[in-house]
């Protein structure tokens, strides 16, 4: 029956789907290498049986859920770009955005962004997806440094860099007072590469 072959369909989806997740969780509690079949659908709450049936190896189970966070990443990522962005987006808020992106982060995706970027290093087929993830969060910072006049090359991987510095201490040494500090920094930063621009931009000796 078409009805009765749709519904297995969507529980297939619904099921293969919590799969995904649960890698990512598992991915997050224990690293790469706590990744099983039997962890996986323990976690997932579903049987062993499943995540066997839904991929062809573990590491086929693993890129699956590492790609599919990426993605969701990338989208967050451009989200982020159109909100700062807009023209009448005010330059003073660019940092406040960069810093609600972080803390709404969900602590599992970030802390298996960085086990993701590894694992990728070590499997070409990903690689694209994680300079995917890297290029729309200089795209976001090259969007919001443009709103106060900042052009240079530099200054956005340069934000990335010390967002993504921050975030891994944060993962592992939890402090409430960093999301303070790393908002001090970029505007630290922003207004240093504002103030090199102008000197770059004076006479030699403003150098």
């Amino acid at each position: 029956m078409p009805g009765e072959n749709r519904a297995v369909r969507e529980r297939g989806k619904v099921r293969r789907q919590l799969l995904l997740d649960a890698v990512i969780q598992v991915i997050s509690e224990k690293g790469i290498s706590g990744v099983t079949h039997r962890a996986v659908a323990a976690t997932a709450g579903v049987p062993t049986s499943s995540a066997t049936y839904f991929f062809d190896s573990l590491d086929h189970m693993i890129a699956e859920a590492v790609g599919a966070a990426m993605d969701q990443e990338v989208e967050r990522l451009r989200q982020l770009q159109d909100i700062v962005s807009r023209d009448d987006a005010p330059a003073s808020r660019m940092v406040d955005h960069f810093i609600e992106h972080l803390r709404t982060s969900p602590d599992d995706h970030t802390v298996a962004q960085f086990e993701m970027y590894l694992f990728a290093s070590r499997r070409p087929e990903l690689q694209a997806r994680v300079a995917d993830i890297v290029h729309a969060t200089k795209d976001v910072a090259a969007s919001a440094l443009r709103l106060r006049g900042i052009t240079d090359s530099a200054a956005s991987a340069t934000v990335v860099a010390l967002i993504d510095g921050f975030a891994l201490h944060r993962i592992a040494v939890p402090a409430p007072e960093q999301l303070v500090s790393l908002h001090r920094a970029l505007r630290a930063l922003t207004i240093g590469f504002v103030a090199l621009e102008s000197a770059e931009a004076g006479p030699p000796d403003a150098l």
